[in-house]
């Protein structure tokens, strides 16, 4: 899949001119504060996926009220336009070809891996960040994944509604025992699709950890679940119902889960340098992709914000040598272009949330 050309209307410091991509690796370079990050975002949530920032859709908004990103995309030798729109009113909307569709569904049309700064909380940060990372695998690998998320979301939903309007009193006869055993068959599909997932995924990262050294080869992730079978989650809500009525929310079940990266039986967030946990965050990605890829049969598009921020020069080489064969790689880099104008095909400079295309033979 490759994305060909982005307007974005109302979105942080974008420009409304339409930004056109070319085949291959694209370099966006500027200072900072001129947009780059912006610019990437903007394809994200074109993607369907949520800000890598972790920003607010309010926030992404020029006037704090409403946004517009149209994308047009390649694929199979035919093109076609994604659009996503929000507003504070209705929220977040997403149409392909003029028709509303999903979230999930236009990431799915758009399967797409972005890496940017941020992403080292994927391994030091809240749990939230690394369930999101196995459902966008569990998606990917699993397209009935979407059915069962939905089904435990509704149901989660459903019974913390419950739980929240009866803490002082008791609910209907068998109303919340009803949530509870959708919420246990639900959970209990969820949780197989994040494990069979993150198996698909582990394939793809070990051989990728283990060319760079030992001490990526040595890192393990496991698949953290309180509970590891319908009937103990059964029994976790049982043991749990007190305390879950007074506190008005649901306290055992997938959305509690985690991911635990570790190294030589300790967590790695304890032992590792600000320098590995980025390294090995960036390792994830790009296993990510080759997991989803294969999963697809579909190049996913590539992208990585401030691609050599904080990396030693073997590493950025290291890093370029080892791109994927995506149909559309975005990297941004606030350092001077001429460095990499030969490892790139494309070169897109930002400056006041405008892109200029500027010929590589300029800058080599």
């Amino acid at each position: 899949m490759r994305i060909t050309e982005l307007t974005a209307h109302g979105f942080r410091n974008l420009s409304p001119d339409p930004v056109f991509f070319g085949a291959g690796v694209t370099l966006i370079a500027g200072e900072n504060a001129q947009g780059k990050t912006n610019l990437l975002e903007a394809v994200a949530l074109a993607c369907g996926q949520r800000s890598f920032r972790g920003a607010r859709p309010a926030d992404m908004a020029t006037d704090g009220k409403s946004f517009r990103v149209e994308a047009t995309l390649a694929s199979g030798g035919r093109a076609e336009g994604l659009r996503v729109e929000w507003s504070e009113g209705e929220g977040r909307r997403f149409e392909r070809a003029g028709k509303p569709i999903s979230f999930r569904e236009a990431s799915a049309v758009a399967p797409a891996v972005f890496f940017a700064p941020e992403h080292r909380e994927l391994i030091v940060g809240a749990p939230l960040l690394r369930r999101r990372f196995l459902d966008r695998l569990a998606l990917a690998a699993r397209p009935v994944a979407g059915q069962d998320l939905l089904r435990y979301e509704r149901a989660l939903a459903e019974r913390n509604a419950l739980l929240a309007h009866f803490r002082n009193a008791e609910p209907a006869a068998g109303e919340l025992e009803a949530w509870t055993e959708e919420l246990v068959g639900a959970g209990a599909a969820v949780r197989r699709h994040r494990q069979l997932a993150l198996a698909q995924w582990w394939e793809a990262f070990f051989p990728i950890a283990a060319e760079v050294g030992p001490e990526y080869a040595d890192i393990r992730v496991d698949y953290l679940a309180r509970e590891n079978s319908e009937e103990e989650l059964r029994s976790a809500f049982q043991r749990l119902s007190r305390l879950e009525r007074r506190r008005g929310h649901t306290l055992a079940g997938p959305h509690r889960d985690d991911l635990v990266w570790s190294r030589g039986g300790r967590s790695l967030s304890s032992q590792a340098s600000a320098g590995e946990i980025h390294r090995t965050a960036a390792l994830a990605k790009l296993a990510e992709w080759r997991a989803v890829a294969q999963a697809t049969g579909v190049r996913p598009l590539f992208a990585i914000d401030e691609f050599d921020a904080g990396l030693a020069s073997a590493w950025v080489e290291g890093l370029l040598a080892t791109l994927p064969q995506a149909e559309t790689v975005l990297l941004t880099t606030a350092s001077e272009p001429a460095r990499y104008a030969r490892r790139v095909d494309h070169l897109l400079e930002i400056r006041g949330g405008r892109a200029f295309s500027r010929p590589r033979a300029v800058n080599a």
